[in-house]
């Protein structure tokens, strides 16, 4: 199944932008991701007449509705919930093998994320013993599941070995968010965030999330739009002064178009207002002024602003009419003209396109204009763009972009910067081949460190220092699993608060074996008080 047939299926895509899908195999990334500042953003909706709107980014945080509750079988459904541990599963050749699993939890470094923040990862090994009892050798196509957030996949991507090897995998990734949503348009997925392991049980029923990561990005390259680009922008030193030494010149984009026929997305642009029932729409962005002798300001910042380039790609009928203006002052309904050309000025260049090019076109500065080598300290960790590129177009997808009804899009305009691609956790794959000999026995073994369950303190909750860590038997897995088994070591200095694995420390019960019949495991741990 491609990615394409999946909008299809849950959204009212305008004929005329159906395109057959082509096939963009999975880019193979061993890259290791660091977590970055802002991790979420706001659509802002406009209501009303004329209203102008700056939009930003604000902090996310990853809070569910249920701290302190108490789920059926007896576990904490928490503030914030992790995902649990899932188990291997096959795409193609694993019928006859036989799979035994043995999770190992290390509490040894159970505090290295600070004396107050054991939720920053246990180490956990997830191994696998595949035997192939025929005569003849299998090669299997395996998949290693695991939840995260996208932008801590630096700290949370499993290491896939097969016998000690470095495994050579694929990371993959399924839609934006598949958990199910009556109330959004066009039966939209949820864009909320999983609360309990329940929720992974919704998201992988039916067998699409899987097959959405194992498929093809969607190929937007059919799609004809019309780009207006806006570069070189300028405005003479001291215009847009208020009197108070305040400068704030501004060039915008003064557009007049059928709000019922044309899409408009922007990159570059921090300010708008619009008038859907007039057909009118204005974008701005703050103009650079050369720094005066003495200024405190970075040369090298008004270097970055004169270079950066700002889009405007336009889908559906083409524009009515398109001018650059330039105001004196950041408010997008500003009439405080200036002179254009002599105190304000910016190049214009406008060009057929298609979609998949004008979103590329706007994507890589987005993305390379972030300093992913200061934030990770080693450019090796940037990360992988084909698949930041994809999500991106995933999210667009997923908003109602191709949508036929305006009225059912969050927002007539959609800026790129502000369609946060890593904020949800979603269940990411390591997919990778592997030859089983007739037989013989090969290890396959993920190790990790398992982000906690846990309570935020703001919500007053009695379990603050309890986290949490759960797996999954056979959730997702076509494999047939004949033995689980689960470990602990180095537990001193730890207790259990609530589990249904059987562990009896202080009796020397630290390996148990799992029930299959049982889907859900869970283990909730605090650090023991010391005097």
């Amino acid at each position: 199944m491609t990615r394409e047939m999946l909008y299809d299926a849950i959204t009212e895509v305008r004929d005329e932008l159906i395109v057959e899908a082509i096939e963009i195999k999975p880019v193979k990334s061993k890259v290791r991701w660091l977590k970055f500042g802002s991790v979420a953003a706001v659509f802002a909706v406009v209501v009303g007449l004329g209203v102008g709107v700056f939009n930003g980014k604000i902090p996310w945080l990853h809070i569910g509705g249920n701290a302190a509750g108490a789920g059926a079988d007896g576990s904490m459904v928490f503030d914030s919930y992790a995902g649990p541990v899932f188990p291997l599963t096959a795409i193609a050749g694993g019928d006859g093998l036989r799979l035994e699993r043995t999770i190992t939890y290390d509490f040894q470094s159970w505090m290295a994320g600070g004396s107050n923040r054991p939720y920053y990862g246990l180490p956990v090994t997830d191994s696998y013993t595949l035997t192939n009892p025929t005569g003849e050798d299998k090669t299997v196509t395996l998949l290693y599941p695991f939840a995260a957030d996208p932008y801590e996949l630096e700290r949370y991507q499993p290491a896939l070995t097969v016998d000690g090897i470095e495994a050579d995998a694929a990371l993959l990734t399924g839609k934006y968010s598949a958990l199910g949503d009556a109330g959004r348009p066009g039966g939209l997925p949820s864009l909320d965030d999983p609360e309990s392991w329940e929720n992974y049980r919704t998201l992988l029923s039916d067998g699409r999330y899987q097959a959405s990561a194992t498929g093809d990005w969607p190929d937007l390259s059919h799609i004809p739009v019309t780009v207006y680009e806006v570069t070189n922008p300028w405005a003479e030193p001291g215009v847009g002064n208020k009197g108070d030494g305040h400068y704030n010149p501004n060039i915008h984009a003064e557009l007049e178009f059928d709000y019922s026929k044309t899409t408009v997305l922007t990159y570059g642009f921090n300010s708008y207002c619009h008038n859907p029932d007039g057909g009118t729409a204005r974008f701005g962005f703050d103009a650079p002024q050369p720094p005066a002798e003495g200024s405190s300001v970075d040369p090298d910042f008004y270097e970055r602003e004169r270079t950066q380039r700002h889009y405007l790609i336009v889908m559906g009928e083409p524009l009515d009419s398109f001018r650059l203006v330039g105001v004196s002052t950041g408010g997008p309904e500003s009439t405080d003209y200036l002179e254009w050309g002599t105190e304000i000025k910016a190049d214009l260049r406008q060009y057929q396109t298609d979609l998949e090019s004008a979103l590329r076109a706007a994507a890589e500065p987005l993305y390379y204009g972030r300093d992913w080598d200061g934030v990770a300290g080693n450019v090796e960790d940037t990360p992988d763009f084909e698949l930041y590129f994809g999500l991106l177009k995933d999210c667009l997808l997923d908003a109602g972009l191709l949508l036929s009804d305006p009225e059912k899009q969050y927002d007539l305009f959609y800026q790129l910067e502000n369609v946060e691609v890593w904020a949800y956790q979603r269940l990411f794959y390591l997919e990778t081949e592997v030859t089983v000999p007739a037989g013989g026995s090969v290890t396959v073994e993920a190790q990790m460190l398992k982000e906690a369950s846990f309570d935020h303190a703001c919500t007053g909750s009695k379990n603050m220092g309890v986290y949490g860590y759960d797996l999954v038997t056979k959730l997702g897995t076509n494999l047939d699993i004949a033995v689980q088994t689960a470990k602990a070591v180095n537990m001193d200095g730890v207790e259990i608060v609530r589990q249904n694995f059987g562990f009896d420390w202080e009796n020397g019960v630290d390996t148990v074996t799992l029930d299959p019949a049982v889907e859900h495991y869970y283990l909730e741990v605090r650090r023991i008080k010391t005097k």
